[in-house]
């Protein structure tokens, strides 16, 4: 199962020259929340990147991916339609500028905010511009602030969809073997007709029944939290992540939260990684179009997970997850 990350590596500081990275994934999934009709399907994914150094500062990055290029929360095709050939799209295309105090990026880059993906799918990659600031000089203590201007649909009226948000992290050490995270974040999204989405992308968001818009707007408060202890030996770090979101734009069915208990890792061979989270995420607490896809839910919901991830060799992983939830009444 997907973990809740730490900030990606898109603006990091920049390799030295052109470096190719991918990865490929097969799956195979029973969903039984049809009791009358359980499906079972097999998945693919295949992804190879590419980074390159236009200066010792400046990064250009792009990355092939398969899956649907309608749908912006799963890189995931499934085995079937007699065998048709799998289709690809370009899901990351962007430039970056990145020092030590500071950075910029634009075009469609990897989401630069500290998430997990109960808010956003790890595989969205959002499309516009934002930059990133390190803020202060505490010994033992990073501050950061993090920004974003996200097109979403682009139109030539005022009916156009976009988002403007802003994180704050801040990270600390208070003992040897202990780390916290922590992060507050506002989303503001201006959604125009929404006849352009799909199904796939409502997902349980209420819609107007007067027309095709939704029904609440999306002005999200995040707040997260890491805690990570090395306590129980190098094999077995424990890490506790909690999030609460907040829907100022609708005025009920408005809140979720989660909760994911981590111990072990998965690094190298040999490695051993459990998971144990719970989710309870209301209506519109959250766009839907861009969380998590891992179950058909993506809000009105709660959710318990178990996962199990085992390395069995370099560059390896074999993971089993379970989902049990409630549809909310």
């Amino acid at each position: 199962g997907p973990l809740a990350e730490d900030p990606p590596p898109a603006h990091t500081p920049a390799p030295p020259a052109l470096k190719f990275s991918g990865d490929f994934r097969v799956r195979y999934e029973h969903n039984t929340d049809v009791p009358a009709a359980p499906r079972g399907r097999e998945v693919v994914r295949f992804r190879l990147g590419a980074t390159y150094a236009l200066q010792e500062d400046i990064t250009v990055r792009a990355r092939l991916a398969t899956g649907d290029p309608e749908d912006p929360n799963s890189t995931d095709i499934t085995l079937s339609s007699f065998v048709n050939d799998l289709t690809f799209s370009l899901d990351l295309a962007s430039v970056e500028w990145n020092r030590p105090k500071f950075g910029a990026f634009a075009g469609k880059f990897t989401n630069p905010f500290l998430t997990t993906e109960m808010v956003w799918d790890g595989d969205v990659n959002p499309q516009g511009a934002g930059g990133r600031l390190k803020l202060g000089k505490a010994t033992g203590v990073t501050t950061s602030l993090t920004a974003m201007y996200f097109v979403m649909n682009q139109r030539a009226d005022d009916s156009t969809s976009d988002m403007g948000g802003g994180q704050l992290m801040v990270a600390s050490a208070p003992g040897k073997k202990w780390r916290v995270t922590g992060a507050a974040a506002y989303y503001d999204y201006r959604i125009g007709r929404a006849n352009v989405a799909e199904a796939g992308d409502i997902r349980g968001n209420r819609l107007d029944p007067a027309g095709p818009v939704y029904l609440s707007d999306f002005n999200l408060v995040d707040a997260l939290v890491f805690v990570d202890y090395a306590g129980f030996g190098t094999r077995f770090p424990f890490r506790f992540v909690g999030e609460y979101v907040h829907n100022n734009g609708a005025n009920d069915l408005n809140t979720g939260f989660s909760g994911d208990v981590y111990v072990g890792k998965a690094g190298s061979k040999g490695d051993f990684r459990a998971r144990y989270g719970y989710a309870q995420v209301e209506t519109d607490a959250i766009l839907a179009a861009f969380a998590h896809d891992n179950t058909t839910l993506g809000t009105n919901s709660d959710t318990h997970t178990l996962s199990v991830d085992v390395t069995p060799r370099a560059n390896s992983l074999l993971t089993a997850t379970l989902y049990h939830y409630r549809v909310h009444a």
